[in-house]
């Protein structure tokens, strides 16, 4: 490897007991590029990324840092020498204001010491975000009051901010970062990156495979925990890195739209007349009839993703009503639809969906543990949920050692699994799916598009709401498309006339 590499890992390997999530990984990353990291779920990219942050201590291997030998396995360490990194499931603190996280831990540094500090590190703030062209963030926000996206580009602020203090910055790790961002948002990051990739250089992870060949200018290919192959990004295609990265070619029907029964004619499961939440959406009609995917498009502050959730009870409808089977359902929740059989996929795994610190087995099995009670003790059959876990992980190929391990440890695609998993185990009549392959790479992506066709065919209904226009239309048989929290058309979308992504965007902006 060169001598003026900003980083070098040479032979890193880690094993979980019996799972080798790297094995013999060398990489390296030169100054003023940005290395495209890609595999699937289960490929090691997350532990890769913890090497290479401190968070994560390989086995065996060594890092370089300039030449020089740096600690592995001492975040802190890393962090001094400037490694920066903008992580999917977000480390922000939410109590704090956004200029406070972005210099957290380094005020005194940032700021300097007496009663004029906080000042000195808002204007500072305040100066960073309009040199990142970030606009529509206040400095003296809480983080907890900010959406997904918005928390994502104070993540991707934070780290820009090292290479404004003084501090070294030779490498930023960006995993996952335009998973939940508009194509603005997106090209604003990419629009920095170009612009600090002279002084700084990058290592981008994303499983959006034409965000990752528009930006990087060398590809790393992991798969099964070894470095598959390292190439320059000329001529590559989409294509062929899903080969490189799953060893086989990818589905000629990658939405399974043979598999796509089509609009249905019975009386809807669940229906919406005239709803609205304030400030969200207004005025909507839809209905979710049996055995059909009805897809949600639209720009990030469209709508759509509230839409979703109030389908499912996690929002409270301020107008309009819900009815269930043509009935009004009044004070509609999460507590009501799950015993009906409206269950929900939220977007945002480990925020909504899991209890990351607990067991596989114990966040596959909450979705049904009420239908595991005695009628007589009220206590709950613990052999049979051992069983039931056991087959729903096995039936959705959750990779895994152990499903006592917990679930916080496992890849981003395997998560999700287990979310489908949990409500595999109980009667399921109106699947609510907002943004459910976010942060997911194709072949899981492939996977549990086959497990929304099948649920489908058994005469379930679905409500896909989706970032990927691609997504919407491959998967659904009718389309809503909303624009500044209305409905602006309803689209056909069977598999003899499917929209073009131009015909669904021009009602959408």
């Amino acid at each position: 490897m060169s001598s003026t590499s900003t980083i070098e890992l040479t032979g890193v390997s880690k094993a979980y007991g019996p799972v080798h999530a790297l094995r013999d990984v060398s990489l390296e990353v030169r100054p003023g590029e940005v290395l495209g990291l890609i595999g699937e779920n289960g490929a090691g990219k997350s532990t890769l990324i913890g090497v290479l942050s401190g968070t994560v201590r390989p086995d065996a291997g060594t890092m370089r840092v300039h030449g020089q030998a740096a600690p592995l396995g001492d975040p802190r360490a890393l962090n001094a020498l400037g490694i920066s990194v903008v992580v999917q499931e977000q480390a922000l603190v939410d109590s704090l204001r956004v200029y406070e996280n972005i210099y957290l831990g380094r005020e005194g540094a940032v700021g300097g010491r007496g009663p004029g500090r906080r000042g000195r590190l808002r204007a500072m703030a305040r100066q960073l975000l309009e040199d990142l062209h970030i606009t529509d963030i206040d400095i003296n926000s809480v983080v907890v009051d900010l959406s997904y996206p918005q928390r994502q580009l104070v993540e991707i602020a934070k780290a820009f901010s090292r290479t404004r203090t003084g501090a070294k910055a030779p490498v930023i790790l960006l995993d996952e970062p335009t998973s939940a961002l508009s194509e603005t948002e997106v090209e604003i990051l990419f629009d920095l990156v170009e612009r600090w990739k002279d002084s700084v250089s990058f290592i981008f992870v994303s499983h959006i495979l034409q965000d990752v060949l528009k930006i990087s200018t060398r590809l790393l290919v992991l798969r099964d925990g070894r470095a598959i192959q390292t190439l320059p990004n000329v001529g590559v295609s989409a294509e062929h890195l899903h080969e490189l990265m799953v060893g086989t070619e990818r589905s000629a029907d990658y939405y399974r739209e043979d598999e796509q029964g089509g609009a249905s004619s019975e009386a809807p499961v669940i229906e919406l007349h005239g709803a609205g939440i304030l400030g969200e959406f207004r005025d909507v009609d839809l209905a979710i009839r049996p055995g059909e995917i009805v897809g949600v498009a639209g720009v990030i502050g469209s709508g759509k993703s509230s839409l979703a959730a109030a389908v499912a009870g996690a929002e409270r409808l301020h107008t309009g009503t819900l009815l269930l089977d043509g009935k009004p359902c009044m004070r509609w929740n999460v507590a009501k639809a799950v015993p009906e059989g409206v269950l929900y996929v939220p977007p945002e795994r480990a925020h909504d969906s899991l209890f990351t610190t607990t067991s596989i087995r114990a966040n596959i099995s909450i979705g049904f543990l009420d239908l595991l009670r005695s009628p007589w003790t009220r206590l709950i059959h613990l052999g049979e949920e051992r069983k039931r876990a056991a087959e729903l992980a096995q039936r959705l190929q959750i990779k895994t050692a152990s499903l006592s391990t917990p679930i916080g440890e496992l890849s981003g695609g395997n998560q999700q699994k287990a979310v489908f998993a949990r409500w595999q185990g109980r009667p399921c009549r109106v699947l609510v799916l907002n943004d459910p392959t976010r942060g997911i790479d194709v072949g899981t992506r492939e996977e549990i598009y086959g497990l929304i066709r099948h649920m489908a065919a058994s005469g379930i209904g679905v409500l896909l709401c989706a970032e990927s226009l691609e997504e919407v239309i491959g998967m659904s048989d009718r389309i809503i498309v909303m624009k500044d929290g209305v409905v602006s058309a309803e689209l056909s979308s069977s598999t003899a006339a499917k929209p073009t992504e131009v015909d669904v965007i021009k009602h959408m902006m």
